[in-house]
């Protein structure tokens, strides 16, 4: 227990003074407070109640936000497009999607103990020198329980409104997320020791392609399971709207099996808190995962890629980047020409990776409508597009907050910084209004350019689907969905590299420190989930959506030609 009090006493410590130096450094606050706060105890005491409540009250927010986001509304969507909103179903299918999302998905692939070190882990096992294990261990546990807690908290206060009588249902699956903590953890455990590496970190194919498999079929297993079993028994000629589940449908069957699934787990956690107890090596683990190398990465890259006139001297070898690549480009287009070319993965890998997912989906899709074609009746086949046609009208507004999701603007400015301009704004040249605005323009054009086959991927799926559904009578409102995904497309893009450009929020270190990007983010995060709640046909939000993005893309760039002269420096 002391263990536990004096990492969370250094860790409040660290983050008060966090606070203070960012209010210190906030250009409408400052003169409010002075730097006598670092010293004194009873203001920080009280910060450090204020911290406890915030972080208390923040976790079982961030916890009702996952549950209404991944489990009530694609399993509303799911019920209301298949034709039953039973209470009892809706309520099975979303113990079912938690089950399989937060106890067999999430557990295994958010482990507390390996994880991508960071600077609490460094500074308590690096230079507080607490031991590994106990570190480990502790932590495991008072993050484990206080999860546990958050997410009964969450449950009391969603599933008792909306579902009240599955609260023993979601006590049966509470206490299957409390047994696959401890199994999560050895399986981390064992997977770091096997590959020497952080496995989910690993490069390797190998290792990120069976990672990103077993995410796809949990995925798979939790949102196509109902829909699935609708199906099987409406061949089998059942008219009932409610759809039968063997783990929760079958009176005493179930509880038998519900019985049995959580001794399984029970043991298996037994066997896992024996593993992690005497495993040996919590040191080497520390050394991996959050050695200095490790923790401070992100700034020795930039700190290791130098001074970029010298690579841009050295770039001009045949064998590095050939000068016939760009042989009518010269100044800053020569400049981020090379730049693109030489960190080219790394710039389009986000929007790989969300074409492929969106591949992966739309291509699941695709294949559950035309076997539905087959399995159904005509009349039943119409029924079912009907149905997803209204879903879709009301997904439309729920489209804003997938491309928000979906956008890489974010990790695409971070490279950029940490890549480019972390070494090149320590020059007087790179700080004038011409190269700063130069810049913003030529990357503007990247960033579209890297989005074009994502657009592209995302349209042809939309559109395929429906065709497969037969709407061709709604084209109009089809044209106005593909307009909408790429007007948001563009618009997530351009304010991402304008809310850069205005604010440069990084740090050599990798921290954010602005808090006028911050508060932006938390308005763009909370206009988009707003729209959840907007009910409009198609064709009037697109004209709705069109207006509000192109007046916010217009005024951001207006504001990085005003103020990115100013405001665009090293932190």
């Amino acid at each position: 227990m002391n263990n536990i009090i004096c990492q969370f006493q250094l860790i409040i410590a660290q983050k008060i003074n966090k606070l203070i130096y960012t209010v210190l450094n906030f250009r409408p606050l400052k003169g409010l407070i002075s730097e006598e706060w670092y010293v004194r105890s009873d203001i920080k005491k009280a910060l450090g109640i204020l911290c406890m409540i915030w972080n208390v009250l923040k976790d079982i927010i961030w916890k009702a936000f996952y549950f209404i986001l991944v489990i009530i509304v694609p399993n509303s969507l799911l019920a209301g497009g298949l034709g039953f909103e039973d209470n009892k179903t809706l309520g099975n299918m979303f113990a079912w999607t938690f089950l399989i999302c937060s106890c067999f998905m999430g557990t295994f692939t958010n482990s507390r103990i390996v994880t991508d070190g960071n600077e609490e882990d460094y500074l308590l096992l690096n230079l507080m020198r607490i031991d590994a294990k106990q570190y480990y261990l502790t932590r495991s546990l008072f993050q484990s329980a206080s999860q546990t807690v958050y997410w009964a908290v969450a449950f009391l206060l969603i599933v008792g409104r909306i579902c009240p009588g599955h609260t023993g249902v979601f006590l049966w699956v509470l206490l299957c997320y409390i047994c696959c903590r401890p199994i999560g953890e050895a399986v981390s455990l064992k997977l770091c020791e096997h590959y020497d590496k952080i496995p989910y970190q690993d490069k390797s194919s190998k290792v990120q392609g069976g990672y990103y498999m077993y995410n796809f079929a949990m995925v798979l297993l939790a949102y196509l399971c109902y829909p699935v079993l609708y199906l099987m028994q409406s061949r089998l000629g059942d008219k009932h709207i409610q759809v039968f589940h063997p783990l929760f449908d079958a009176g005493r069957f179930s509880l038998g099996l519900q019985a049995v699934l959580i001794l399984i787990l029970l043991v298996a956690a037994v066997v896992s808190v024996r593993y992690l107890r005497a495993y040996p090596k919590y040191l080497q683990v520390a050394r991996i995962c959050c050695g200095f190398a490790r923790v401070t990465e992100k700034q020795k890259q930039a700190e290791s890629a130098g001074s970029i006139e010298t690579k841009l001297e050295n770039s001009l070898d045949e064998d590095e980047v050939p000068e016939r690549l760009f042989p009518n480009k010269n100044g800053y287009d020569y400049l981020h020409a090379i730049f693109f070319e030489r960190h080219k993965k790394l710039l389009r890998r986000p929007s790989q990776i969300k074409r492929w997912l969106a591949e992966g989906i739309f291509a699941v899709a695709a294949l559950a409508v035309i076997v539905s074609r087959f399995v159904l009746s005509g009349a039943q086949f119409q029924s079912m597009s009907d149905s997803a046609w209204k879903a879709v009208n009301l997904l439309l507004p729920i489209l804003v907050f997938v491309m928000y999701s979906f956008s890489s603007g974010e990790k695409l400015t971070q490279a950029m910084f940490f890549h480019c301009d972390a070494s090149l704004l320590k020059y007087g040249y790179y700080r004038t209004p011409e190269a700063i605005i130069s810049s913003f323009r030529i990357r503007l054009k990247y960033m579209l350019q890297t989005e074009v086959a994502f657009i592209l991927t995302f349209c042809v799926g939309v559109f395929v689907n429906l065709m497969l559904l037969g709407r061709f009578r709604d084209m109009l409102q089809i044209v106005a969905i593909l307009g909408c995904i790429v007007i948001l497309s563009v618009f997530f893009s351009v304010l991402f590299l304008c809310m850069y450009y205005i604010f440069q929020p990084f740090t050599e270190a990798g921290n954010t420190t602005s808090v006028g990007y911050k508060a932006c983010n938390i308005g763009v995060y909370v206009a988009a989930y707003s729209c959840l709640q907007l009910h409009t046909p198609p064709t009037y939000f697109a004209v709705l959506l069109l207006s509000v993005t192109v007046v916010t893309m217009v005024v951001g760039i207006l504001f990085v030609w005003k103020l990115a002269p100013k405001t665009f420096r090293l932190r």
